[in-house]
């Protein structure tokens, strides 16, 4: 398990938490959730919506942004899968975004 440096939106939620040292349920109702549903998140079962990513991000004062794409990462894993071509899709989509903002590698 990592722990130093989370990966998914889960592992970070869990992580700032557990360094709180706080209860499912206190952190749930910060983000006016069910303790059930944030153990779902958690665990990488359930995906958070882009409202609830934002009270997530405004309950432990971090970037929004680095949450969403956690969860945006997490989404892409789960749907297709650790293979090669969603590595491949991964780096496509990268040289898009990098086209369309005007950035160049």
């Amino acid at each position: 398990m990592k722990t130093e440096n989370p990966r998914t939106f889960g592992e970070t939620t869990r992580n700032l938490r557990k360094q709180r040292g706080e209860p499912l349920r206190v952190v749930a109702a910060a983000v006016e959730i069910d303790s059930t549903l944030l153990s779902k998140i958690e665990r990488g079962e359930r995906f958070p919506t882009e409202a609830q990513i934002a009270k997530f991000a405004e309950y432990f004062g971090i970037p929004q942004e680095e949450l969403a794409a956690k969860a945006i990462a997490d989404r892409i894993v789960s749907e297709y899968g650790h293979q090669s071509a969603t590595l491949q899709a991964i780096k496509i989509v990268k040289e898009h975004m990098a086209s369309y903002s005007g950035e160049h590698e």
